[in-house]
């Protein structure tokens, strides 16, 4: 879960984007401060780990404010936008929750780094908020253009990472197959020929990726292994 938190001097703010953030998943609207008084009471009290603030504010140093920030207990990343409380427009609110998804993203850097161990999920950031994917449900790692598009026998998700990096981090959990596809290891099912292209069976999901043929001698050991 993400905490937020508005640093705008106008209420209207504060409730268009609660309503905006409301159906968002793992995303949560803690409060807005009007004042800069306010503000550095909500940062003890409630210990944002996002703050949305209005660039241009009575009474209140950004830089200061930033500043003030990293030196607070949970450090929370600061996104300072030129106007909070318009947000009717369809490109506004995109530009916005983009934003939003950018700072989503460096806090579970944040944590991920400040982590020991393998992390136990991968992330997937929409304008429906943050999907939080976990590893032992993954079948397929599937590159699709500039993005990764997850399986699992529930739902499909897009992440923004790569699949080198992905094979590099959890050589224990997947195999790649192909260029473009990582599959689990304990998922694997067998082997299909479809147009005289070997094809891989996973448990729990109906796509079946092709296999290289460079790599089909090691995935057909592999299988007979398990």
């Amino acid at each position: 879960m993400i905490k937020i938190l508005i640093v705008d001097n106008e209420l209207l703010a504060g409730v268009r984007i609660e309503r905006l953030l409301k159906n968002m998943q793992s995303i949560i609207f803690i409060g807005q401060a009007t004042s800069e008084v306010d503000a550095v009471a909500m940062l003890a009290t409630k210990t944002p780990d996002i703050v949305l603030m209005k660039k241009v504010m009575p009474n209140i140093d950004g830089m200061s404010f930033s500043s003030m920030c990293s030196r607070a207990t949970n450090s929370p990343i600061v996104i300072v936008c030129p106007i909070l409380d318009q947000t009717d427009s369809l490109r506004q609110r995109d530009n916005l929750v983009d934003t939003l998804m950018s700072g989503c993203k460096a806090v579970y850097a944040r944590r991920r780094a400040a982590s020991s161990g393998e992390r136990s999920h991968l992330y997937s950031y929409s304008y429906q908020g943050i999907d939080a994917i976990p590893i032992e449900h993954v079948r397929l790692l599937k590159a699709d253009q500039k993005y990764v598009k997850v399986y699992t026998a529930e739902a499909n998700f897009t992440i923004s990472e790569t699949l080198k990096n992905l094979e590099r981090e959890f050589s224990d959990v997947f195999i790649r197959i192909h260029r473009n596809a990582l599959v689990c290891i304990n998922a694997l099912q067998g082997i299909k020929r479809i147009d005289g292209c070997a094809c891989a069976l996973i448990r729990g999901i109906e796509v079946q990726p092709q296999i290289s043929r460079r790599l089909e001698p090691k995935i057909r050991k592999l299988i007979a292994q398990l």
